[in-house]
């Protein structure tokens, strides 16, 4: 899901109708990585050094020859300097990630009915980008966010001061703090179909987790989150999680306890175990990413899909422990996550995909169709190698690239809009793609009425008028951000996700107004199952 932090990147999305059959923002996992065909290993620790002085030569001669009079013992020398330098270490741990300190203004749009929206106990929905009231930069009295992620139901932010503020669906504990609430009950009987009644405030209110759930001196630099799962990465790169990862049998878990149990569901921030010096983080729906400083993938969750690109079964079925992810051999410096399929950039610029791949939407074209299909081994994507991927994003069955020259390239299911490409009515051409391309089946490839269905090449994203600084993609919606300072939505909108004032799907992209953001630059979106945030800067 989808995070404003972009390291070369993220995604999001809501529990919404899974469509994936069999097994399916990947939340994550385990393995240790071969580098050159061997597992990276920790240097042994130094043997200690005795504690025993050997006596000189000439206090051995004295010792024998006089055992009455031993020589007094002298004190070894102490090296004060080398010593304190390393309980420094130990106690001030390096600082390897830096924090982006520019408040935005945020706007959000979409349903909110189980208060995904943030704006309180009263509003439940909106078809238009609304000014979020609780997170105005302008306002001394607001919460001022750095940094935004949006998951399924729900959305995390980081703060100027460094508080990590949640909103939305808590049934799963995915805002780590508590939303208990007695008032509001709606009074229904079996004839009544009314929808009166207040949210819960709690839930529907941006709000801080308790900062006593985190170690003293925590600094944080930027946040993920899943369908019901969050994480919250420090500057020293140890990561904190909470929420749950659901299996495609509905059961939940998210890890150990001191004493070896499962845990279910995790109500409160606690340290993810095995990781250390991590510089980035993403999240699928159900399995997390975890970067670290070597260039190695972690990853832990619901790996069903293959999304820690190994089978889970037998001695490999436990992923709730983070292991290495096969995947660039340990060149890794960037990484993504779809809801189900999985994105990694390596050093050397190429780009990679693998998990679920029933609509191509993990770059394989040979694997694409069917439900279930799936990547079992990282593959290279070769229309995006080379060409400076500084982002990547994933829906449900679709993705989107950004380069570093502003294209924006798009691929996976596009016969609901999601890719923006167009359907060309009564043509079976879209405004992205050419007649050739849409005969080409190694291109497109359309269902038995022959209208297009999967886009399996990535194809440049027409019609936006200027560079693309941002990409962003919902369950099935996707929010281009231009270097203009514009945004443009396509897809589907049955709640307004779009942002268009109406909740008519998109084919192709139409720019996002109002009011609200008239006149505003945008520079960022985020994009949940039902709902999407768009931010500006302040001002």
């Amino acid at each position: 899901m989808e995070s404003r932090r972009r390291a070369p990147v993220s995604a999001s999305r809501k529990t919404a109708p899974q469509r994936v059959t069999a097994t399916t923002k990947a939340t994550p996992k385990a393995k240790p990585v071969k580098r050159n065909g061997k597992v990276p290993a920790e240097a042994p620790a130094p043997a200690p050094a005795s504690r025993k002085r050997k006596p000189a030569p000439s206090e051995a001669r004295r010792g024998r020859a006089s055992a009455a009079k031993p020589a007094p013992p002298q004190p070894r020398p102490v090296k004060r300097t080398k010593t304190s330098r390393a309980e420094k270490g130990r106690d001030s741990p390096a600082v390897i990630n830096q924090r982006a300190n520019e408040a935005v203004s945020v706007f959000v749009f979409g349903g909110g009915d189980s208060g995904e929206l943030g704006l309180g106990p009263k509003r439940t929905e909106t078809a238009r980008p609304l000014k979020n009231p609780f997170l105005d930069p302008g306002q001394k009295s607001t919460l001022h966010v750095t940094d935004i992620a949006c998951g399924g139901m729900h959305t995390v932010a980081l703060t100027v001061d460094n508080q990590i503020v949640t909103w939305g669906v808590n049934d799963n504990m995915a805002l780590g703090r508590k939303t208990e609430w007695d008032g509001g009950l709606r009074d229904l009987d079996d004839e009544s179909d009314s929808e009166a009644g207040e949210l819960n405030p709690f839930e529907s209110t941006p709000t801080a987790i308790p900062p006593e759930h985190f170690a003293p001196g925590t600094v944080f630099v930027s946040v993920a989150a899943g369908d019901s799962c969050s994480f919250a990465l420090t500057n020293t790169g140890l990561v904190y999680g909470w929420g749950t990862f659901r299996d495609p049998e509905g059961n939940d878990s998210f890890g150990y306890s001191a004493d070896g149990a499962v845990v279910e569901k995790q109500a409160t921030p606690v340290l993810v175990q095995g990781l250390e010096k991590i510089t980035q983080i993403a999240c699928g729906a159900n399995h997390a990413f975890a970067l670290d400083a070597r260039g190695y993938i972690w990853g832990w969750g619901c790996g069903r899909q293959n999304q820690f690109l190994r089978r889970v079964f037998g001695r490999h079925q436990d992923t709730l422990r983070p292991q290495v992810v096969r995947a660039c051999r340990g060149t890794t410096r960037y990484v993504a996550c779809g809801e189900y399929h999985c994105f990694a950039v390596d050093r050397s610029d190429n780009v990679w995909g693998w998990g679920l791949n029933g609509y191509g939407e993990a770059g394989d074209a040979s694997t694409a169709g069917g439900d279930a299909a799936f990547v079992a081994r990282a593959v290279k994507i070769p229309a995006l190698c080379g060409r400076g991927v500084t982002l990547l994003a994933g829906g449900a069955h679709h993705s989107a690239a950004l380069t570093a020259d502003g294209d924006c390239l798009v691929w996976g299911r596009l016969d609901g809009g999601q890719l923006g490409l167009g359907l060309g009515t009564g043509t079976g051409i879209g405004i992205g793609l050419s007649a050739e391309q849409v005969a080409d089946a190694r291109h497109v490839r359309c269902d038995e009425r022959g209208r297009p269905r999967i886009c399996l090449v990535p194809t440049v994203v027409p019609g936006l008028g200027a560079a693309v600084s941002h990409v962003a993609c919902g369950t099935e919606h996707t929010i281009f951000v231009t270097a203009q300072g514009r945004a443009f939505a396509t897809g589907f909108n049955s709640s307004g996700q779009l942002g268009l004032g109406t909740d008519e799907d998109a084919e192709v992209p139409r720019q996002i107004g109002g009011k609200h953001v008239e006149g505003r630059t945008l520079v960022w979106a985020g994009a949940g199952g039902q709902f999407s945030v768009v931010a500006a800067n302040a001002g």
